[in-house]
């Protein structure tokens, strides 16, 4: 069931922020939409931002903990779709982990847009309305934060 939630932003220029993306080449093809949302949405609400692209899921946290330093907010972009084999668990925890532990530490929002996903089909229909919530969630903690 697809929950849509709505999230009230205190200004329409947010020009002052920056704002970093990171996401995936791996499922570039599920990654695509997402990031297009997403910056469309950064863009309409005049936040500067930058993109780096990471080969797949696992090396999100190593990039955060490198860049984050220098913006205001991480966007995550990623997919781990479930296969026959361990490896979904053991990415899709050991990074949720890690960028858990970074937001708290580095003291910053770090927005989990990685789907985890049991089919390809699943995260195509997912992908499609995420970007513009994970761009809304970064903004409105980062109101959130200023008072």
């Amino acid at each position: 069931m697809k929950k849509n939630i709505d999230l009230s932003l205190r200004q329409n220029d947010y020009a002052n922020k920056r704002i970093l993306i990171i996401s995936t080449k791996w499922n570039e093809e599920v990654i695509q939409p997402m990031l297009d949302d997403c910056k469309k949405s950064l863009t309409s609400m005049k936040a500067n931002f930058s993109e780096i692209i990471v080969p797949g899921a696992f090396e999100i946290p190593f990039m955060v903990n490198n860049k984050a330093k220098s913006y205001d907010a991480v966007i995550t972009l990623g997919a781990i779709i479930k296969g026959e084999t361990p490896h979904f668990d053991i990415i899709a925890q050991s990074i949720s982990d890690q960028i858990i532990s970074l937001g708290v530490i580095l003291n910053k929002p770090i927005v989990f847009g990685v789907l985890t996903t049991n089919s390809p089909d699943q995260a195509l229909e997912r992908s499609k309305t995420k970007g513009k919530e994970l761009a809304f969630s970064a903004l409105h903690l980062l109101d959130q934060l200023d008072g």
